[in-house]
């Protein structure tokens, strides 16, 4: 990952964790991250089967995606051509609660072509347990846009 962001929330997940598998979200004091609060996805992972559910979109992220999906379900959301491989990458974030890194290319409402850069970090309020996962999402917009053919 070349993004500052993603490197610098990975470090803070890691210092907030500590000995423990996975930090907590009372771990994060959103005081002492305001730049990455606009680039912030908060998704509770419901028990039994996982659901994931987005509870907070952060300012450049709604404004990117050209909507607020707070309160919505990521299955139940429309990410084009990118959709499996972004379910599948939140739900190994839950499933094996461990940070997932990834990019790919994005068109957004304005028609601009960007790439993502997202870090994907669990969160356990028991330390052991997944109950969220926090998204850090860095966008780059691309000067020469991905060929349609």
């Amino acid at each position: 990952m070349k993004s500052p962001l993603i490197h610098h929330i990975y470090r803070l997940w890691r210092d907030k964790r500590g000995s423990r598998r996975m930090p907590s979200r009372a771990d994060f004091d959103p005081l002492e991250m305001p730049k990455l609060l606009p680039s912030i996805i908060l998704v509770d992972v419901e028990t039994p089967d996982r659901r994931l559910k987005v509870r907070l979109a952060g300012t450049k992220v709604v404004d990117m995606f050209g909507r607020d999906y707070t309160g919505e379900y990521l299955d139940e959301i429309d990410f084009g051509d990118v959709r499996e491989k972004v379910l599948h990458e939140y739900g190994l974030a839950a499933s094996e609660e461990r940070p997932i890194f990834s990019d790919h290319a994005f068109r957004n409402a304005q028609d601009f072509h960007h790439s993502i850069e997202r870090a994907i970090l669990p969160l356990a309020d028991d330390g052991a347990t997944v109950n969220m996962l926090l998204a850090v999402l860095a966008f780059e917009l691309l000067l020469d846009p991905p060929s349609s053919s």
